[in-house]
């Protein structure tokens, strides 16, 4: 009798703490992404509100990189889910191709920029980078390269692919759902915030023509969305209450003995 009631005191206070403990949902836009083109190795596009990624017509390549602050999550918060929304702003005028694109973490710091398309007639082209914005071959122009122009697997970003989606045209969704990578990316920076460099938007297809997207940036007021899931760690007033509830149980059982 004695154990079985010590054990209904124990279940209740634990499920004390767990009232006081609900997962909650942050909604997070971009603090920086620009695109790096390969036919333009020198160009920057930070500043507009949109950004590219995959392979025009020409055959040349667009990277993109973006990067949220996961700071105003709750420190010791469990990740539970993630996910990745974005809306297509441009697409190739005739015989587009479809494709998946990978998302994968940027493993050095980059330099967002503020250029905006020196050429409404080419806007996707951006214009010359200035000292510390990233181009297709630096991170940082004028002092510090990427490891080969546009990024190397392995050095400049992951090898592991964080989250994958398919990728279509004008009005259809754009979402990376949550993966086990996708969340431990996110668990990373929370507890190294300085390796935070974001990720690099590819198409799977690089090799084909017209994968080639233009995605609403964060100047368009509607850019990319990250959604993450958690459950922030008790407060400790709540556990100490919960202890508290316990003790009271306790005295009372003791009591009535």
């Amino acid at each position: 009798m004695l154990r079985g009631t010590f054990q209904v005191i124990a279940i209740a206070s634990a499920y004390f703490i767990l009232c006081c403990v609900h997962a909650e949902t942050i909604s997070l836009q971009p603090v920086a992404d620009t695109t790096l083109f390969e036919i333009a190795p020198g160009n920057n596009l930070g500043g507009a509100d949109f950004f590219n990624a995959g392979t025009s017509g020409n055959g040349s390549r667009n990277r993109a990189l973006l990067r949220f602050d996961v700071s105003s999550l709750p420190a010791g918060s469990l990740i539970t889910g993630a996910t990745l929304n974005m809306d297509i702003v441009h697409q190739p005028s005739t015989g587009m191709e479809i494709s998946f694109f990978d998302l994968r973490r940027v493993l050095q710091p980059w330099g967002e920029g503020m250029q905006v398309p020196a050429d409404p007639n080419s806007p996707g082209l951006g214009a010359p980078a200035v000292p510390g914005e990233a181009t297709w071959s630096e991170r940082f122009a004028g002092s510090a390269a990427w490891s080969v122009p546009g990024g190397q697997d392995g050095v400049d970003f992951s090898t592991t692919v964080s989250a994958t989606a398919f990728v279509q045209g004008l009005g259809d969704p754009v979402m990376f759902e949550s993966t086990s990578e996708l969340i431990a990316d996110i668990r990373a920076w929370m507890s190294q915030p300085s390796q935070n460099f974001g990720w690099v938007l590819t198409t799977e297809s690089e090799s084909i023509p017209k994968t080639a997207r233009g995605f609403a940036s964060r100047e368009s007021g509607f850019g990319p969305t990250l959604l993450i899931d958690f459950t922030p760690v008790p407060e400790p007033s709540c556990i100490a209450l919960a202890g508290v509830s316990f003790l009271v149980w306790a005295a009372v059982f003791r009591r009535r003995s």
